[in-house]
């Protein structure tokens, strides 16, 4: 890739890969030692609310045994708790306890803080431009969810 994207495919190439980068970065200097799903997990529940174990596969996009597996862990360590649905007897609910809540704002602290830290080493012109695209990068995330939900 040269230096600056020259298209708009190239342009979706860098910010793909850099966003891609800057979430495995950010996970790892605030994960202790969870993964990068876990945490997305964990952070849809605080955003979204108790949800199905169905759901949170399809949102994380891997196969519904796997989603059961890291529920099951993030149960066992007391980060998640399941209930009945109240609209369908057979199925259950997964939601933050009150621990879960508690490390989902440390760890986007830690990750807010490590990235602050990235943005603040930059020059001033450069924190300028982030500044600028940041609201952009989240109108086109909306976007391409509601793409996605169709």
């Amino acid at each position: 890739m040269s230096t600056t994207p020259s298209s708009a495919t190239e342009t979706a190439s860098w910010i793909a890969v850099s966003s891609g980068t800057l979430s495995r970065l950010l996970g790892h200097a605030a994960g202790q030692g969870r993964s990068v799903t876990a945490w997305r997990v964990l952070s849809g529940l605080d955003r979204d609310g108790a949800q199905r174990v169905g759901d949170l596969a399809l949102q994380q996009r891997v196969a519904q045994p796997t989603m059961t597996g890291l529920v099951i862990r993030l149960e066992q360590d007391h980060m998640v708790s399941r209930r009945p649905d109240p609209n369908d007897g057979r199925a259950s609910l997964v939601e933050l306890t009150a621990q879960g809540r508690e490390e989902v704002e440390a760890y986007r602290l830690r990750a807010y803080t490590a990235l602050a830290g990235g943005i603040q080493a930059l020059p001033d012109a450069d924190q300028q431009v982030l500044a600028t695209a940041a609201p952009l990068l989240a109108k086109l995330c909306e976007e391409l969810a509601a793409q996605l939900d169709r």
